[in-house]
């Protein structure tokens, strides 16, 4: 009886080994098949072949035939698993190796990866495989990552399709999102902007954005200025592209038409492929993802800043943010220190993953943090902006097939510096109606400045740290010169601002409330000539006017000796003017000591409200 056993399995095993030289031979038909483009007799095939022979190295060669020639990864790695569990990769070139390990860490399968690398039979020198080695780093991150987990599940957004929907973005009052479609179903995948407003905390239906931006090309990703009124956005293959994809400019001009389409020029468009954008709150800054030359690998993140309203030659963000890999959807935040990126050369789970790094005054970036589980997965993980507070943040993945945009909290150790939101609407002082104008707000601790247009409505937003000090200066054809300091609590998170301009009249009196001078002197000090700027440019621009610059002081001392001092600082002033462009035919100057007080009493506020630079109208047109 034992005979006839050993005979029978004797048998069937010679019988296994000839089918596997017969299936074997056929495998030479899957290039053909491959070369003419037919993957789906070429699939049938190696799925007769696989019932054909269970051989641990056959098998492994199909799953390298459906890695490298079909692209069929899912089958592959269901292969690969296969023939590791029949025989610990005994045999198996460390070429495919790396092909199965690259499966198991992209499929978010980081145990068996690190069963892999670690088991006995697996005899390779990872020093002699750069690739590997690297890979090795990143499925330890995963595996060290996923231990530290706070498991929450980010909120699906009710206005994703059924096709990919991302790379949403969202000005600064939260309750407008723009964000891109793509149709997988037409022909060429057309891809085009729509917008939906938060109505009661629900999103509303989305809406297409008009044919100024929606073209007959395709429009990618895509970045709302803080106001929401500048659109920057990438598109491909345009008639006046520089090559392949570029950036793109657009302002809206009410609330549903946008500008005709500026192409950013030859500085920050290249011949190579220029995408993602992303504008600082402050409108200076300009970040995108590029291949272009000079990068460290793959996309990476570039930064371009505007001076006197020209945009600077791009400048690299360097190591830390960009790697041997592809780097995607920059976004930094209303605090101008907290940088977001996405990236799938840091170590991660799989994929694109999201980061965040802080930057320093010196426009420095720390080390990068990983955002990690369930945001990052081994799916990709792109395109996240995050809301004024820091708390509340969007992005896409695609974890269920499609590319979908998803809402969820930030964890603490994660969220940028909470700022605060102004909104203002500048009036006209007769008929309350809205003016559109240009604003300047300047920071009173920092110089920082901030230039916007209020709309037609006489609306304008923008975010500035709670607990700040701050000047807003705003320039009419057509009112009188407006400037005022505020101030916001250190809890004050939404400021709202109601400026009334008056209109241009003979007799006019303007204060210029941040003109300051050295103690007991006419000199100005240093922080007086961005008030005298922003007064030289409103009288540049109402060139048909003429005024007088009053100098005027408290009680303290002689009248002579004020009247000495109040006219050398109205000189003073005048100087500065006439530095800035102003003619001397515009203006004229006088000093008039404590003669026209505008607080009578004998307080220390009194005395500082009397101590002051006012301009009076006195003649327009050549009266």
């Amino acid at each position: 009886m034992r005979f006839f056993l050993l005979l029978f399995f004797f048998s069937i095993n010679i019988y296994a080994q000839d089918r596997c030289k017969k299936a074997n031979k056929q495998l030479k038909k899957i290039d053909k098949y491959v070369l003419v483009g037919d993957t789906e007799k070429a699939d049938n095939l190696l799925v007769k072949l696989q019932s054909m022979c269970n051989n641990p190295i056959f098998v492994n060669s199909i799953a390298d035939i459906y890695y490298h020639s079909i692209k069929d990864y899912d089958n592959a790695y269901v292969l690969y698993l296969k023939a590791y569990k029949n025989n610990k990769l005994v045999n198996t070139s460390p070429f495919s190796i790396f092909n199965f390990l690259k499966l198991a860490y992209q499929k978010g399968d980081y145990h068996v990866f690190e069963e892999v690398v670690s088991n006995a039979n697996f005899n390779i020198n990872l020093d002699d495989y750069s690739e590997i080695k690297a890979l090795v780093a990143k499925n330890t991150f995963a595996i060290s990552s996923l231990k530290d987990s706070v498991y929450f599940s980010p909120i699906y957004l009710d206005i994703n399709s059924n096709y990919d929907d991302y790379f949403p973005s969202m000005p600064i009052n939260s309750n407008v999102l723009i964000y891109t479609y793509r149709d997988l179903d037409s022909e060429l995948q057309d891809e085009d902007f729509y917008l939906s407003r938060n109505i009661d905390d629900r999103w509303s239906n989305p809406i297409k954005l008009g044919a100024n931006i929606n073209s007959d090309y395709r429009e990618g990703s895509l970045s709302v200025s803080l106001d929401g009124k500048d659109l920057f956005y990438a598109s491909c293959n345009r008639p006046d592209s520089y090559g392949g994809c570029d950036i793109y400019f657009s302002t809206l001009l009410n609330e549903t038409k946008w500008s005709n389409s500026i192409n950013m020029g030859s500085l920050i468009n290249t011949k190579y492929w220029e995408s993602q954008p992303s504008i600082s709150a402050d409108g200076n800054l300009l970040f995108f993802s590029s291949n272009r030359y000079g990068g460290y690998g793959g996309a990476d993140i570039w930064v371009s800043r505007k001076i006197n309203n020209i945009w600077s030659d791009p400048v690299n963000l360097g190591p830390t943010i960009n790697s041997p890999g592809d780097e995607y959807t920059p976004f930094l935040h209303y605090d101008n220190q907290t940088f977001y990126f996405s990236s799938k050369g840091h170590p991660g789970f799989g994929g694109f993953d999201l980061y965040t790094a802080k930057i320093n005054e010196q426009f420095e970036f720390d080390s990068i943090v990983n955002l990690g589980f369930p945001i990052n997965t081994h799916y990709d993980e792109s395109g996240l902006i995050v809301s004024p507070d820091g708390e509340k943040a969007y992005f896409n993945s695609n974890a269920n097939g499609n590319l979908d945009i998803y809402e969820f909290n930030l964890p603490k150790k994660n969220q940028s510096h909470p700022v605060a939101v102004v909104n203002g609407v500048i009036l006209d002082s007769i008929n309350r109606k809205g003016v559109s104008c240009d604003i300047s707000i300047i920071g009173l601790k920092n110089d920082w400045e901030y230039q916007c247009k209020s709309d037609n409505l006489g609306q304008f937003s923008f975010s500035i740290s709670p607990d700040s000090k701050f000047s807003i200066t705003v320039l009419s054809e057509y009112h009188d010169y407006f400037s005022s300091n505020y101030e916001l609590q250190k809890d004050e998170t939404l400021k709202s601002l109601t400026i009334v301009l008056n209109r241009l009249n003979l007799g006019n009196t303007i204060n210029l409330n941040n003109i300051y001078y050295n103690f007991d002197d006419y000199s100005l000090a240093e922080n007086s000539l961005i008030e005298i700027k922003k007064f030289a440019d409103y009288l540049i621009l109402n060139s048909s006017l003429i005024i007088e610059i009053g100098g005027h002081t408290d009680n303290i001392g002689s009248k002579q000796y004020n009247y000495q001092l109040s006219d050398q600082r109205a000189k003073s002033v005048y100087n500065a003017l006439l530095n800035y462009g102003v003619p001397s035919s515009q203006m004229t100057y006088k000093g008039y000591g404590f003669d026209k007080p505008v607080n009578n009493d004998d307080s220390e506020y009194a005395r500082l409200m009397n101590r002051r630079t006012e301009v009076k109208i006195i003649g327009a047109n050549g009266k």
